[in-house]
C-alpha cells in the first residue's frame, strides 16, 4: 500500500495493486491524458473505444488524489441546484445539463456492469435540511424537477422519515434522490484503470508532466525522463493542476477536505445509525456528508481548510462534527483520518472546455465529481474523435470567472466569504 496516503479506502482493498511503469522514452499518440483519476480514466476508456491511441500520465499513483479518497456519493446534479442557472443561460442549457447529470449517474452502473467492477455500490442519496427554510427550498426544487424537468425519481421526506432513515433528530426533512447512491471510490477507480489497460491504454505512473508546448502538427508534453508527442491533450488534473496552467488555473480553487472512518459498528448501533444505508449530506455551506461502508463503518466528511495546510486540529473537528449528528457514536472513535484536495469553481459548476486547438480540460467538479467526471471524459473523447464540440458547447456556455484576488489574495477572500456563510448557517439553524 506504499505510495498511497493512508485512508480506510486503501486499507480495505480486496485486490492487489497494479504498478504501472514511469515514462522514460519518447512516444507518440492521438491523445495524451494528464491525470489518473476518475476524469482521466474515463476519458481514456472513451477515447480508446473509438480507436484512438491513448497515453495517460499520472504524477503519483492511479487515483492517488480525490478520486481515491472522496465520500463516494453519487447524485444527479450539476451544481448546487440547476434552477439558479436558468436565469443566466436559459432553460435549454439547464435541461441539457440536467440530462447529462442523469447520464452520468447511469454511466457508473453501465461501467460496473461492463467491466465487472466490484465497488460496494448502494442505492439512495439523501440531502437533509438543517433548518426550515432549507426544507421549503426542497419543496420548490421538487416542483421544478417534476413540472419543468419531467423528473420524478425524487421525493421529500418528512422530519420523522429522515429521523428513521438517518438515525438523527437534527434535521427538518430531506430530499431523496432514488437513483443516487454511493460506492467505494478507490475500488471503482482501480476498476476503471483495469478497463483502460484492457482497452490498450498506456498508463504511466510517477510521471509528472512538466511542460506542454503546442507545435504545428502536435502538442509536446515533457516529463522528467520522457516526451510524449500527441495530436491532442486532455488536462484532467483538477485540484492538482499545479504548474500546468494554460490560462485556466485561476478558475478553480483547491481546498482541503477531511474524512474519518470508525471501526465497524456493533449490531445494536447498526439498527439505529443510517438503517436505510443511504448516503447523506446536509445543507450547510461547509456541509457534512456521510454513509456506512460495506463493513458498516461510519465514513464521515466535513472539515474544510482553505489554507492548503493539513491540520490535525481540523481532522479532530471532523470527528466532533460526527458526534453532533450521532451522539450515540461517542465510544466509536475514528480509526482512520485522512484529507485531500478538492477543486471548486466560483459558481460550483464543473469547468469543462477547450483552451486551444489541441488542448481540452475538465476540472472544478465542486463535490459532484464521482458521477460528473465520467460524463466529462465521454464529452472530451467525443469532441476529439468527431472534431465537433457537440455537448462540449453546452458546458462552454457556462461562464467561469477567476477567483477574485489573483494567486496571492484569492485564498484570504474565500476564507472571509466562507466565514460569513458559516455565520448565516448558525443563525438560521
Amino acid at each position: 500500500m506504499l505510495d498511497y496516503p493512508n485512508s480506510y479506502y486503501i486499507e480495505s482493498l480486496d485486490r492487489d495493486l497494479i504498478h504501472h511503469p514511469s515514462l522514460s522514452d519518447i512516444d507518440s499518440c492521438d491523445l495524451c491524458i494528464i491525470g489518473g483519476g476518475f476524469t482521466g480514466l474515463s476519458t481514456a476508456i472513451e477515447a480508446s473505444k473509438k480507436g484512438l491511441k491513448v497515453i495517460l500520465l499520472e504524477q503519483n499513483k492511479i487515483a492517488w488524489g480525490a478520486s481515491g479518497r472522496n465520500g463516494g456519493q453519487i447524485g444527479p446534479d450539476i451544481s448546487n441546484g440547476v434552477e439558479s442557472l436558468e436565469k443566466k443561460y436559459g432553460f435549454e442549457v439547464v435541461k441539457n445539463l440536467w440530462n447529462l447529470s442523469l447520464d452520468a449517474v447511469r454511466l457508473i452502473d453501465e461501467r460496473i456492469e461492463e467491466f465487472k467492477i466490484s465497488c460496494d455500490k448502494k442505492l439512495g442519496n439523501l440531502t437533509v435540511a438543517t433548518n426550515k427554510s432549507k426544507l421549503l427550498d426542497f419543496e420548490h426544487e421538487i416542483e421544478y424537477f417534476q413540472n419543468k424537468l419531467d423528473y420524478h425519481q425524487t421525493r421529500i421526506l418528512s422530519k420523522a422519515e429522515v429521523s428513521e432513515a438517518v438515525g438523527s433528530e437534527r434535521y427538518y426533512g430531506g430530499h431523496l434522490f432514488e437513483q443516487g447512491g454511493h460506492i467505494h471510490p478507490l475500488k471503482y477507480a482501480l476498476g476503471l484503470a483495469d478497463a483502460a489497460k484492457m482497452l490498450n491504454v498506456d498508463i504511466y505512473e510517477n510521471t509528472k508532466a512538466i511542460k506542454i508546448s503546442e507545435e504545428r502538427n502536435h502538442a509536446e508534453i515533457r516529463t522528467a525522463k520522457g516526451i510524449v508527442k500527441a495530436k491532442n491533450v486532455a488536462l484532467c488534473c483538477n485540484a492538482y493542476l499545479e504548474e500546468i496552467d494554460l490560462g485556466i488555473k485561476n478558475r478553480i480553487m483547491p481546498i482541503i477536505n477531511y474524512m474519518i472512518a470508525t471501526k465497524p459498528l456493533n449490531q445494536e448501533l447498526q439498527k439505529t445509525v443510517i438503517p436505510s444505508d443511504y448516503c447523506v449530506s446536509d445543507t450547510n455551506f461547509d456541509l457534512n456528508y456521510y454513509r456506512l461502508s460495506a463493513d458498516k463503518r461510519m465514513i464521515f466528511g466535513g472539515g474544510v481548510s482553505y489554507s492548503l495546510k493539513h491540520s490535525e486540529v481540523l481532522a479532530k473537528k471532523t470527528e466532533k462534527r460526527m458526534l453532533k449528528v450521532f451522539p450515540n457514536l461517542h465510544n466509536e472513535k475514528a480509526e482512520y483520518i485522512w484529507g485531500g484536495y478538492v477543486g471548486i469553481t466560483l459558481n460550483r459548476v464543473p469547468d469543462i472546455g477547450q483552451s486551444s486547438r489541441r488542448i481540452y480540460y475538465a476540472h472544478g467538479f465542486s463535490g459532484h465529481g464521482v458521477a460528473l467526471t465520467g460524463i466529462a471524459g465521454r464529452v472530451i473523447a467525443n469532441s476529439i474523435y468527431s472534431d465537433e464540440k457537440g455537448v462540449l458547447e453546452t458546458f462552454e456556455k457556462i461562464k467561469h470567472r477567476n477567483f477574485p484576488g489573483g494567486r496571492l489574495f484569492k485564498m484570504p477572500l474565500l476564507v472571509i466569504i466562507s466565514t460569513l456563510q458559516r455565520m448565516t448557517d448558525i443563525f438560521n439553524a
